[in-house]
């Protein structure tokens, strides 16, 4: 395991972290036109599983104790107080439109919802979990600058807490369709008014006008905490949504940048485009911390972290221990 090079010069910034937190944030959501359930999108998820009309009510995923929950919005966004995650879909990035949750019987939960649009199914399985240990060790062990002489690098552990998410994008019509799916991140602005769908406060932090923004090949960053974790393959990232995805980005992703974006404008955007046969499925995985973390070993082992290897261990941990 190695640390990226801009990551191993954010060591000295861990406490960084802003010392006040806005309570009962709330999240400001695109309200797209709920559709109605048809053959090619059906309203269950997973057939034989427990599922609700989402339309008027968020899901929450998290672990216990925790006391950061992360809401899934009736759109399908993933809310922490901190961000907004959004997905979109389209060369013309339409908001993502998952009314239907569905949510399996253990815990911590896991959530399902898709949608289906042009023909391309997009179904989400997301989860909480917390990256082990030994993964951010290893990651120390590997270091690329010594520690001071004496230091235990099994010593003040921060074991983030990942929301994970998994895009299954599956083309049902009977000819080849290109599909276009794009993730990004807005503040959940704790100064809007209430939102009736969303019943349960959470923690997070104060909008600030001066934050700056910067990407590595993995990860989308406000200051130097890591906001998301994104998978290789995508043909574009840019700091501001476009109007169309082929649109030429003039952008330099790779500087930290001051984008002067307001509490509701999504950023951090990256896209990924593939034709698919007919029938044929393809899957994204995205890593989001609950808390954005700037300890450049916990973004290692996140970047790192497999979503199979996280959804297996959930159900072999006892509950007594999670």
């Amino acid at each position: 395991m190695k640390i990226k090079p801009r990551l191993t010069v954010l060591l000295f910034a861990l406490l960084a972290f802003p010392a006040t937190f806005a309570h009962f944030t709330r999240a400001q959501a695109v309200s797209p036109t709920p559709v109605s359930p048809s053959p090619d999108s059906p309203s269950v998820a997973n057939p034989g599983q427990p599922s609700f009309d989402s339309s008027k009510a968020a899901e929450q995923i998290g672990l216990l104790g925790s006391g950061a929950p992360t809401e899934i919005t009736p759109e399908g966004y993933l809310s922490t107080g901190f961000e907004e995650m959004m997905f979109f879909s389209g060369p013309d990035f339409e908001p993502a439109d998952a009314h239907i949750h569905n949510l399996d019987q253990s815990y911590p939960p896991i959530v399902h919802y898709q949608f289906t649009r042009d023909g391309i199914n997009y179904r989400f399985t997301t989860f909480a979990a917390k990256i082990d240990k030994s993964a951010i060790v290893e990651a120390r062990r590997h270091a690329k600058f010594p520690f001071l002489p004496g230091f235990d690098i099994e010593s003040n552990i921060y074991q983030p807490t990942v929301n994970f998410i998994r895009v299954h994008i599956t083309n049902n019509g009977p000819e080849p369709r290109r599909a276009v799916f794009a993730s990004g991140v807005r503040y959940s602005d704790p100064n809007a008014a209430a939102d009736p769908r969303r019943d349960n406060p959470q923690t997070g932090e104060a909008f600030n006008k001066g934050w700056v923004n910067f990407f590595d090949d993995a990860n989308f960053y406000r200051f130097n905490r890591d906001l998301y974790a994104f998978p290789a393959g995508f043909v574009d990232r840019s700091f501001l949504i476009r109007k169309n995805w082929s649109e030429p980005n003039s952008q330099y992703v790779l500087g930290v940048t001051h984008v002067d974006a307001g509490p509701t404008t999504p950023v951090g955007i990256v896209t990924y485009t593939r034709e698919l046969k007919p029938g044929e499925t393809w899957s994204l995985d995205f890593k989001m911390p609950v808390i954005p973390t700037a300890d450049p070993f916990a973004i290692s082992a996140i970047d790192d972290a497999s979503f199979d290897a996280a959804e297996a261990h959930l159900h072999e941990e006892p509950a007594s221990q999670r």
